[in-house]
């Protein structure tokens, strides 16, 4: 059960991505967009105050890495998508400038996707931390990253591997999400120089 709403959002992210398509871009995209990662942030806040006390740290870091880690393709993608908006807003052509806005919006969703995921590492965080398994100021630091785009997952790596909790994992993911990264910076940079 502690895995179930987990699962939930990050299959509810992907799912954000096909429901806007399905709209056309329209103005009801707009309270989707913001809708969905508050709902997710709420639920998970309730959850974590209510059953998280009685789960164990490594329950916690579980559910956290379901989550990181399912979310690391959407978020690339966010950021891809964020990056191509930025570069045509900046063409000289009419209406474009609407993609800056296409940017912030992306990014202010991210924020509340990013504010959403947040319970569960702070839950681990916290426990974690009363346990004498970590420090208050590296507690402190990493809670604070959780708020923090890409230094949410990288805190939460170097805490599964400093209390060997899916290190092979934690080490598989991270050379794979370094591997998308290189791919996709050089098909841009190959398609770029092609125009």
């Amino acid at each position: 059960m502690p895995y179930l709403f987990p699962i939930l959002q990050v299959l509810a992210a992907y799912c954000f991505l096909i429901v806007p398509t399905a709209l056309h871009l329209s103005l009801n995209v707009l309270p989707f967009m913001f809708g969905i990662p508050l709902l997710a942030g709420l639920v998970n806040l309730i959850i974590v105050l209510k059953k998280g006390r009685s789960w164990s740290r490594q329950t916690m870091m579980n559910c956290t890495l379901i989550i990181k880690y399912g979310l690391i393709p959407f978020f690339l993608l966010g950021v891809l998508i964020a990056l191509l908006s930025t570069l045509m807003a900046f063409l000289p052509l009419p209406l474009l400038p609407i993609f800056g806005l296409i940017t912030v919006l992306l990014l202010a969703s991210g924020g509340l996707f990013l504010f959403a995921c947040a319970p569960y590492a702070l839950s681990y965080l916290i426990k974690a931390y009363r346990e004498g398994s970590h420090s208050l100021w590296g507690t402190i630091l990493a809670g604070i990253s959780q708020f923090v785009f890409v230094f949410d997952v990288i805190s939460i790596m170097i805490y599964s591997i400093k209390d060997r909790h899916y290190r092979k994992t934690t080490i598989a993911v991270l050379s794979a999400t370094c591997l998308i990264v290189l791919l996709t910076s050089y098909t841009i940079g190959l398609l770029l120089h092609l125009f």
